[in-house]
């Protein structure tokens, strides 16, 4: 593609953001719904993990393959396949009556989103000319958070007048729109080899977050099995030691093992990894917590969820606006350790002082909406263009698997912090105070990860 061909940033982010933002809709809105989906289908709260993990746990799985898929085959088409399968999947999802029947359909939407999420930003690579690809990166991000905001607004109104059905009903309509703005982009040359797929990375991958997750997650039931679910997370760390060692023998692996020869690129994972384990884990803990224990209304729940993303936007734009390593360095480490002492603070003052507490949560989503653009650009600065589509799947992959850990771990953290204070509330502050203090590690990380040369 030469600069001839490039397109209007804007007209490209917007494509790009409504795949990134439907997503971010159903990732909210589905929170929101949590308890009132609770409620209807009699499920346990550790139950109700798997309805935002399932779904991330095949994108996680899938996505090293979706992104290689771009690559060989094409961005753009790629694109339309996770738009139209997210689409379908909500469909069906709108139509449950059961726990199974929702859970199977949030795996399949799993690998809509899969294909969406690193051929999204690939497409914007491909059509935008790199002087202005930092500011469509933030511009795509920022329209795409305002998935975060409706979703919890809208969706609450929805579950409020409709029941949580209504929550699934608004991307079906954004995947059509966006299959037909996708016409107008233009698809790069595609390369002629195309690898075969490294099935065994694939399962071995799989297994290893399904298994650890259900282990984690069960030991925080009502009635744990200990001694089955400490083998099953055992076995699930092997299936991931197990796969590093695939990736390091197969010719085509799912995750180029040189990638991690980079510091730079090893450690924005690793930052990237602990903080998209806390977002997800703390938005789940506290819309359980205004819903059911403080009773606040679906509506009044979603308010919550609003807030902890509603400044994501405005993160996002000012990550774009990053133009040096050294700007992008100060960025995020500021941005990261702000955002662990925001989970502290939101701990300790969520039953004390409501000002406090509703200030931090709007502050969260501005620190994490810089992460998320900021970790994005790294990146793609980090890696050639012919290796977008991979590397930004491998972001994509590690953001999924982090955030399945995550509700796992912080969420079995705050169902066991319940039982032993006998109180819920007190259990679910710990399960947030446990992510603010997980989440310094990510500080520390980047201080090392980052140097002033993007290529180290």
């Amino acid at each position: 593609m030469t600069r001839d061909t490039y397109q209007n940033p804007r007209f490209v982010a917007v494509i790009a953001a409504l795949g990134l933002g439907s997503v971010m809709f159903d990732n909210t809105s589905v929170t929101t719904a949590i308890p009132s989906i609770q409620k209807a289908l009699l499920a346990e709260t550790s139950s109700l993990q798997w309805i935002l993990s399932a779904m991330s746990i095949t994108t996680g799985s899938i996505l090293p393959f979706a992104g290689a898929f771009g690559d060989k085959w094409g961005v753009v088409k790629a694109f339309r396949i996770g738009l139209l399968i997210f689409g379908v999947g909500a469909i069906l999802s709108s139509q449950a009556s059961s726990f199974q029947w929702l859970l199977a359909c949030r795996v399949f939407q799993g690998l809509g989103v899969a294909f969406m999420m690193p051929n999204g930003g690939a497409v914007l690579s491909d059509n935008v000319d790199p002087r202005f690809r930092n500011k469509a990166v933030g511009l795509w991000i920022s329209m795409s958070a305002l998935g975060l905001i409706l979703g919890p607004t809208l969706g609450g109104y929805l579950i409020q007048h409709h029941g949580w059905h209504a929550v699934f009903w608004f991307n079906p309509c954004i995947s059509l729109f966006g299959l037909a703005l996708t016409f107008r982009l233009q698809e790069r040359v595609k390369a002629k080899n195309i690898h075969p797929l490294d099935v065994r990375g694939i399962l071995t991958l799989s297994l290893g977050t399904l298994l650890f997750s259900a282990g984690i997650i069960d030991a925080g039931r009502a009635h744990p099995h200990l001694i089955p679910d400490l083998i099953i997370a055992i076995i699930g760390i092997w299936f991931y030691v197990l796969f590093y060692r695939t990736e390091k023998s197969v010719e085509h692996p799912l995750i180029e093992p040189a990638w991690f020869k980079s510091k730079r690129v090893r450690g924005v994972l690793i930052a990237c990894a602990i903080y998209n384990a806390t977002i997800p884990a703390s938005t789940l803990i506290l819309a359980l917590l205004s819903q059911q224990s403080l009773h606040f209304s679906a509506q009044k729940g979603g308010l919550v969820i609003l807030l902890l993303c509603f400044l994501m936007p405005v993160g996002a734009r000012i990550s774009g606006r990053v133009t040096s390593a050294r700007a992008l360095r100060r960025t995020m480490l500021t941005a990261a350790f702000c955002l662990a002492c925001n989970h502290l603070i939101i701990a300790i003052f969520a039953q004390t002082s409501t000002g406090i507490f509703l200030v931090t949560l709007v502050t969260v989503g501005l620190f994490f909406g810089i992460l998320f653009g900021s970790d994005t650009i790294a990146i793609m600065q980090s890696l050639e263009p012919a290796k977008a589509a991979s590397g930004l799947a491998a972001l994509s992959m590690v953001r999924q698997v982090a955030a399945v850990l995550g509700i796992a771990i912080f969420g079995t953290i705050s169902e066991v912090a319940g039982k032993v204070t006998g109180s819920v509330i007190h259990g679910q502050m710990w399960g947030v105070a446990a992510c603010g203090l997980f989440g310094f590690t990510a500080w520390l990380t980047l201080r090392v990860a980052l140097t002033l040369d993007p290529k180290v």
